[in-house]
């Protein structure tokens, strides 16, 4: 999978107007979010970055050339209270010479059982390093584009230290922002399956900046500098 994408930081005071703004865009409401996202360094490679026993469909969908960060993220505004199950993410550098926004590779796919074995801890595949909460977040969909709305959360310290996938979820009012300002993530993405058909690709892009236009003078959508999106792990 391939990703296009582009961020801005929206300031807590118009955090409100933007919503009501996108919901005009988009002509829908937001649709509420609360995300979990664990942190886990490689310990060592595997063709696929998560596990042998992943499908062949996966191998080649971000090169394990090093040792990278991942991620496990997993949905906890489930019916009923239902926490959603972890989802694998695992993100490439992205490519350089790209002005107009960040391209780069990815893989996500909902582990299962074997899989999820090989991020406990002692397992010897992945360390766990840090964890933090997407909240309050809001989703928008504009035709394929997703709009991501949250504000980061740090979880007290020591949290899920023994092992993460068991521990209790965090509770929120002992969370605080990353940012102290209170600062909301914003983040505009398109998918694509093959990231090597230049005619997908095109139409993807083309899409993203369309609504980059669409939405200028409400929000400053920018490329931040696409090493500060390195998830490989340095000194291997």
């Amino acid at each position: 999978m391939h990703e296009f994408s582009l961020y801005s930081q929206i300031p807590a005071t118009r955090h409100g107007q933007v919503l009501h703004i996108l919901a005009g865009v988009t002509a829908s409401q937001p649709t509420s979010t609360l995300e979990q996202t664990l942190i886990y360094q490689q310990a060592r490679l595997t063709e696929t970055g998560t596990s042998k026993k992943a499908s062949a469909g996966r191998q080649n969908a971000v090169p394990a050339s090093r040792l990278s960060y991942h991620k496990l993220v997993r949905d906890l505004k489930g019916s009923d209270g239902e926490k959603g199950p972890w989802t694998f993410r695992a993100e490439d550098v992205p490519l350089p010479g790209m002005p107009n926004f960040v391209s780069r590779a990815t893989t996500a796919h909902v582990l299962g059982e074997a899989e999820l074995e090989n991020f406990r801890q002692g397992n010897g595949w992945h360390k766990y390093i840090n964890q933090y909460l997407a909240s309050p977040g809001h989703r928008f969909v504009h035709y394929n584009i997703v709009v991501r709305i949250s504000r980061i959360l740090s979880v007290p310290e020591g949290t899920g230290a023994l092992e993460p996938l068991d521990a209790p979820i965090p509770v929120l009012s002992d969370c605080k922002p990353i940012d102290p300002s209170g600062t909301y993530h914003f983040e505009a993405c398109v998918r694509v399956e093959d990231g090597g058909n230049s005619k997908i690709v095109e139409q993807a892009t083309a899409e993203l900046m369309a609504f980059k236009k669409q939405v200028e003078g409400a929000v400053d959508l920018r490329v931040p500098e696409r090493l500060a999106f390195d998830t490989r792990v340095k000194g291997t």
